[in-house]
């Protein structure tokens, strides 16, 4: 049997690598498809932009795999540049909210066609939104807050002191669960606010550099905490954390092998039974019953991957490989299920988040 997952894994790998060499060579010469407004049932697909350059862009296919479309933001607002490092983007009612981290802005576009509707300037290295409830979004912004956005007129009202660089965010009874990464430095804690008083009414003291957070079919909170990098002086090991929302306490603690590789990103499936993250040498994927970490890739790749994303509609893994961070990344699709590959694609610079849109 292990030869046999040896088998299989290299079999993947070798697959993974002469795609790339086959897309790369050939879809990079295909002309842009036509502009379309039709951004339902698909994958929208979010690319950084080389540093300092203003090459963030948006790429959209459908979930069949046909019509890729990139530049779309472009496209449609006069092929005004979109900005410098575009993190995330969110669909709030008929709106999207698209953050532009180091702009300093979000742009708000109307959903069914992509056109600008208003810029949020004088936003602080945003990175994530999040509806908090019918009324207000809530934007993680790296200066230790989360900015407050009315969704009725679309202005900052307010905001809520947080620790360190808040990224990502989580909405469980009525309380969301922000992630203080660190920014440019080092955070370790969780920042849970209560959505009706717009106060933080529990910090949770985890690892360094909390980066992922899912919510199983328990009701219980899962964090990646991907641990300090070489560049912050002295690397640790990442942790996966089981929360109970309820009191908060830590119900399990995974502890990676060492401190030279770090896990990254965390997703879930659509049965909330098995998460997803990077980690040298492929994907992983852990079921919320196990009782150890996974020490075998689930989707091995000889390369590096950078985003991941999970469609619960068609039960595919999404996931990125920025190649050099200066030329268009690539796209990847698997089976979530089995881990084959099902496709793979060209989009922009540095392809880093996914947003999927339903049918």
């Amino acid at each position: 049997m292990k030869t046999k997952l040896i088998m299989k894994s290299w079999i993947q790998g070798l697959f993974i690598l002469l795609s790339v060499i086959i897309v790369s060579c050939d879809k990079d010469n295909k002309e842009e498809p036509p502009p379309s407004t039709n951004y339902s049932d698909g994958v929208f697909i979010i690319n950084e932009g080389l540093f300092n350059t203003g090459t963030g862009t948006i790429s959209f296919m459908k979930s069949d795999g046909s019509g890729l479309l990139n530049k779309i933001y472009q496209q449609a607002n006069n092929s005004i540049p979109l900005g410098n490092i575009v993190q995330s983007m969110n669909k709030i009612d008929d709106k999207v909210f698209v953050l532009v981290n180091n702009d300093d802005k979000v742009e708000i576009v109307n959903s069914a066609n992509f056109r600008r509707i208003k810029t949020l300037n004088n936003i602080t290295y945003p990175a994530y939104i999040i509806q908090a409830d019918s009324n207000k979004a809530y934007i993680s912004c790296w200066d230790k807050k989360l900015v407050i956005v009315s969704l009725h007129s679309l202005e900052v009202v307010g905001s809520v002191n947080t620790g360190t660089g808040p990224t990502k965010m989580l909405k469980t009874n009525d309380h969301v669960w922000a992630l203080n990464q660190g920014g440019l430095g080092l955070d370790s804690t969780i920042s849970v606010v209560d959505v009706s008083t717009d106060e933080v009414a529990q910090t949770i003291q985890v690892y360094p550099r909390p980066t992922g957070i899912q919510k199983d079919k328990n009701g219980n909170i899962w964090i990646m905490c991907s641990g300090r990098g070489t560049w912050h002086g002295e690397a640790s090991e990442g942790h996966l954390l089981c929360v109970n929302p309820q009191d908060y306490s830590i119900i399990q603690d995974f502890e990676f092998p060492g401190s030279a590789q770090q896990p990254e990103k965390l997703i879930i499936n659509s049965d909330g039974d098995i998460l997803y993250y990077n980690y040298p040498g492929g994907i992983y994927k852990f079921e919320i019953s196990s009782l150890e970490l996974e020490t075998q890739a689930f989707i091995p790749y000889n390369g590096t991957f950078y985003g991941l994303g999970f469609d619960i509609v068609d039960n595919v893994i999404y996931s990125s490989d920025a190649i050099d961070y200066v030329q268009n990344g690539l796209v990847f699709k698997f089976n979530a299920t089995s881990g084959e590959m099902i496709d793979s694609f060209n989009t922009g610079i540095v392809p880093s988040e996914f947003h999927f849109s339903l049918p």
